[in-house]
């Protein structure tokens, strides 16, 4: 079989195998509080270590990295070895070929990774009133600030909030997270200055103050629009 008919039947092939080997550990992941019998819970810390994950998922995220890595490796593998009786020329051209094939790949799988972790955000009105939120001018213009929350965790009170700033035309110009902390002697009402807003993320003490440029700048804008960086 020619070079370039095999490298494109074991791309297919590969490519298959690989979504359905990271999304079958993903799914496993995910799951395993409704396998492990509820005793067994309590005694293996699943169940708070997957609400933890699920309202700040940094930690699954490096777990998943680290899984999606090794299975890209398997991928990489298995296209080297069908190259591999390729000319010098040809076979870098191949390799390279799968080497951006891979990036473009792991782009889509994080997407889809954050966003089937991403929190239920909801109650908007509720949260643009208690936060500060609502309507206001800069420069002669109006924005409306709009927060949306997915709920305290029952832990320690945390709350995951999204703030959206919307230009008068209801164009989106802004996006940024935040945690909340009910309860606790801490700044979680929304701020207003001249040329900027300030929020506190409680979800970072070290570093909690925050600002938002108003009007939001083009980064702000070009950020909103791409996945992940949002």
């Amino acid at each position: 079989m020619p070079v370039a008919k095999a490298y494109l039947t074991q791309l297919f092939l590969s490519t298959l195998y690989t979504l359905a080997l990271f999304g079958s550990i993903m799914a496993a992941l995910l799951t395993l509080p409704l396998v492990v019998p509820a005793s067994l819970e309590q005694q293996l810390g699943v169940q708070p270590w997957m609400d933890q994950a699920t309202s700040e998922p940094g930690d699954l995220y490096c777990i998943l990295g680290a899984i999606l890595a090794c299975v890209l490796g398997l991928f990489y593998r298995s296209m080297n070895r069908v190259v591999a009786p390729a000319k010098a020329g040809p076979r870098l051209n191949y390799q390279t070929a799968t080497l951006l094939y891979m990036l473009a790949m792991s782009y889509g799988l994080a997407i889809f990774v954050t966003t089937g972790l991403a929190p239920q955000y909801r109650d908007c009105e509720t949260y643009t009133q208690k936060l500060n939120g609502g309507v206001r001018q800069y420069r002669g213009l109006s924005f409306r600030v709009e927060l949306c929350g997915a709920g305290p965790r029952e832990s320690d009170r945390l709350d995951r909030v999204r703030l959206r700033i919307y230009d008068e035309s209801g164009d989106l110009r802004a996006v940024r997270y935040f945690g909340v902390q009910w309860g606790r002697d801490f700044p979680a009402l929304l701020e207003y200055s001249r040329d900027h807003l300030s929020y506190f993320d409680a979800g970072d003490e070290e570093d909690f103050a925050r600002v938002i440029a108003m009007p939001p700048t083009l980064s702000d804008w070009v950020q909103t629009r791409i996945p992940l960086l949002d």
